[in-house]
């Protein structure tokens, strides 16, 4: 057994947490951790994982498949509002890694927001089938 492991078993012995709450508090610490190594770039936390550089242009992308598929015409304005509105609101955000999950929230609280309503739908749509 790692010394690393031998600690955080000692840590959660006693402390009456179900397996839940400490995975939980696990999957936090990796998280963490992981930040205090990074330099200041923003990174996602894939669904199996992996963690990558933060890129706007592939929410860019996705939105705009999105609405392709739903047969709705976004110009390049839109999109950059859209864009911009997302930055702004991961730069409020104090974190350097983020779920994939928390960035899909952001982007449907923007599309709503900012009135786009067919593009939400559509892009709901087009990630659920990913």
């Amino acid at each position: 057994m790692l010394d690393l492991t031998k600690l955080i078993v000692e840590y959660y012995q006693g402390k009456n947490l179900s397996i839940e709450e400490i995975a939980d508090q696990m999957d936090r610490a990796k998280v963490e951790v992981i930040e205090n190594f990074l330099d200041n770039k923003l990174y996602v936390k894939k669904r199996n994982g992996k963690i990558e550089l933060f890129d706007v242009e592939k929410i860019s992308r996705s939105i705009k498949n999105a609405a392709r598929d739903g047969n709705i015409e976004l110009n390049t304005s839109d999109v950059s509002i859209l864009k911009n509105d997302l930055e702004k609101i991961i730069k409020k955000n104090h974190h350097r890694i983020l779920p994939t999950a928390t960035i899909k929230e952001y982007v449907e609280n923007i599309l709503e927001e900012d009135g786009y309503k067919k593009v939400l739908e559509s892009y709901t749509s087009y990630i659920r089938s990913k």
